[in-house]
Protein backbone atom coordinates (compact mmCIF):
# COMPACT_ATOMS: atom_id res chain seq x y z
CA UNK A 1 0.00 0.00 0.00
CA UNK A 2 1.20 3.51 -0.79
CA UNK A 3 2.31 5.75 2.00
CA UNK A 4 0.16 8.86 2.48
CA UNK A 5 1.76 12.10 1.35
CA UNK A 6 1.62 15.53 2.98
CA UNK A 7 0.80 17.37 -0.22
CA UNK A 8 -2.77 17.16 -1.41
CA UNK A 9 -3.20 17.03 -5.19
CA UNK A 10 -5.59 20.00 -4.95
CA UNK A 11 -3.17 22.20 -3.05
CA UNK A 12 0.01 23.39 -4.84
CA UNK A 13 3.25 23.26 -2.98
CA UNK A 14 4.77 26.56 -1.72
CA UNK A 15 7.41 26.74 -4.49
CA UNK A 16 4.73 26.65 -7.17
CA UNK A 17 2.77 29.34 -5.38
CA UNK A 18 5.84 31.65 -5.31
CA UNK A 19 6.52 31.03 -8.99
CA UNK A 20 2.92 32.01 -9.80
CA UNK A 21 3.17 35.16 -7.67
CA UNK A 22 6.43 36.07 -9.41
CA UNK A 23 4.89 35.59 -12.85
CA UNK A 24 1.91 37.75 -11.90
CA UNK A 25 4.13 40.54 -10.54
CA UNK A 26 6.24 40.42 -13.70
CA UNK A 27 3.11 40.63 -15.85
CA UNK A 28 1.90 43.71 -13.97
CA UNK A 29 5.29 45.42 -14.28
CA UNK A 30 5.42 44.67 -18.00
CA UNK A 31 1.88 45.97 -18.49
CA UNK A 32 2.82 49.32 -16.93
CA UNK A 33 6.01 49.53 -19.00
CA UNK A 34 4.12 48.83 -22.22
CA UNK A 35 1.46 51.37 -21.25
CA UNK A 36 4.11 54.09 -20.79
CA UNK A 37 5.75 53.19 -24.10
CA UNK A 38 2.40 53.30 -25.89
CA UNK A 39 1.57 56.66 -24.29
CA UNK A 40 4.88 58.05 -25.59
CA UNK A 41 4.16 56.76 -29.09
CA UNK A 42 0.63 58.22 -29.04
CA UNK A 43 2.02 61.63 -28.11
CA UNK A 44 4.69 61.29 -30.78
CA UNK A 45 2.09 60.40 -33.42
CA UNK A 46 -0.18 63.27 -32.38
CA UNK A 47 2.71 65.72 -32.48
CA UNK A 48 3.81 64.54 -35.93
CA UNK A 49 0.24 64.93 -37.18
CA UNK A 50 0.18 68.49 -35.81
CA UNK A 51 3.47 69.24 -37.56
CA UNK A 52 2.07 67.95 -40.84
CA UNK A 53 -0.97 70.18 -40.32
CA UNK A 54 1.30 73.18 -39.74
CA UNK A 55 0.48 73.51 -36.04
CA UNK A 56 4.13 73.69 -35.00
CA UNK A 57 3.73 75.51 -31.69
CA UNK A 58 0.97 73.11 -30.60
CA UNK A 59 3.10 70.12 -31.60
CA UNK A 60 5.95 71.49 -29.50
CA UNK A 61 3.64 71.95 -26.50
CA UNK A 62 2.26 68.42 -26.90
CA UNK A 63 5.71 66.83 -27.03
CA UNK A 64 6.96 69.03 -24.21
CA UNK A 65 4.16 67.95 -21.91
CA UNK A 66 5.29 64.34 -22.18
CA UNK A 67 8.98 65.25 -22.09
CA UNK A 68 8.47 67.10 -18.82
CA UNK A 69 7.68 63.71 -17.28
CA UNK A 70 10.11 61.63 -19.33
CA UNK A 71 12.89 63.86 -20.69
CA UNK A 72 15.08 61.08 -22.07
CA UNK A 73 12.84 59.89 -24.93
CA UNK A 74 14.93 60.57 -28.06
CA UNK A 75 11.96 60.20 -30.42
CA UNK A 76 9.94 62.83 -28.60
CA UNK A 77 12.97 65.13 -28.42
CA UNK A 78 13.37 64.73 -32.18
CA UNK A 79 9.71 65.65 -32.73
CA UNK A 80 10.02 68.67 -30.42
CA UNK A 81 13.14 69.87 -32.26
CA UNK A 82 11.38 69.49 -35.61
CA UNK A 83 8.38 71.42 -34.32
CA UNK A 84 10.52 74.27 -32.96
CA UNK A 85 12.67 74.44 -36.10
CA UNK A 86 9.56 74.44 -38.30
CA UNK A 87 7.97 77.19 -36.19
CA UNK A 88 11.09 79.34 -36.60
CA UNK A 89 11.02 78.79 -40.37
CA UNK A 90 7.34 79.67 -40.52
CA UNK A 91 7.85 82.90 -38.56
CA UNK A 92 10.66 83.90 -40.92
CA UNK A 93 8.51 83.07 -43.98
CA UNK A 94 5.79 85.29 -42.54
CA UNK A 95 8.32 88.14 -42.32
CA UNK A 96 8.37 88.21 -38.53
CA UNK A 97 11.31 90.44 -37.52
CA UNK A 98 14.42 88.33 -37.01
CA UNK A 99 14.93 89.82 -33.54
CA UNK A 100 11.47 88.57 -32.52
CA UNK A 101 12.18 85.10 -33.93
CA UNK A 102 15.50 85.00 -32.06
CA UNK A 103 13.77 86.10 -28.88
CA UNK A 104 11.13 83.37 -29.25
CA UNK A 105 13.77 80.70 -29.87
CA UNK A 106 15.90 81.93 -26.97
CA UNK A 107 12.88 81.61 -24.68
CA UNK A 108 12.23 78.09 -25.91
CA UNK A 109 15.83 77.04 -25.32
CA UNK A 110 15.69 78.53 -21.83
CA UNK A 111 12.46 76.69 -20.97
CA UNK A 112 13.26 73.47 -22.81
CA UNK A 113 16.91 72.53 -22.32
CA UNK A 114 16.55 69.41 -24.50
CA UNK A 115 16.21 71.73 -27.54
CA UNK A 116 19.54 73.46 -26.91
CA UNK A 117 21.92 70.88 -28.50
CA UNK A 118 19.99 70.91 -31.78
CA UNK A 119 19.02 74.58 -31.98
CA UNK A 120 21.72 76.63 -30.21
CA UNK A 121 23.58 77.22 -33.47
CA UNK A 122 20.36 78.39 -35.16
CA UNK A 123 19.75 80.81 -32.29
CA UNK A 124 23.28 82.22 -32.68
CA UNK A 125 22.65 82.72 -36.42
CA UNK A 126 19.36 84.50 -35.75
CA UNK A 127 20.90 86.72 -33.06
CA UNK A 128 23.77 87.60 -35.38
CA UNK A 129 21.37 88.42 -38.20
CA UNK A 130 19.19 90.49 -35.85
CA UNK A 131 22.26 92.43 -34.70
CA UNK A 132 23.27 93.07 -38.32
CA UNK A 133 19.75 94.26 -39.17
CA UNK A 134 19.72 96.47 -36.08
CA UNK A 135 23.14 97.94 -36.87
CA UNK A 136 22.08 98.62 -40.46
CA UNK A 137 18.94 100.42 -39.32
CA UNK A 138 16.73 98.03 -41.28
CA UNK A 139 13.85 95.89 -40.07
Amino acid sequence: MDAPTDVSPLRPNPATRWVLVGVLVLAVVMAFAVRELLADRVVQSRSVAMIRAGAFAQALEEADLRLSRQPDDPRLVEVAVLAARSHVDRMLEQKTPVADVAEWLDGQLSRRAYLRPALARRLAELQSEAAAVGAGGKN
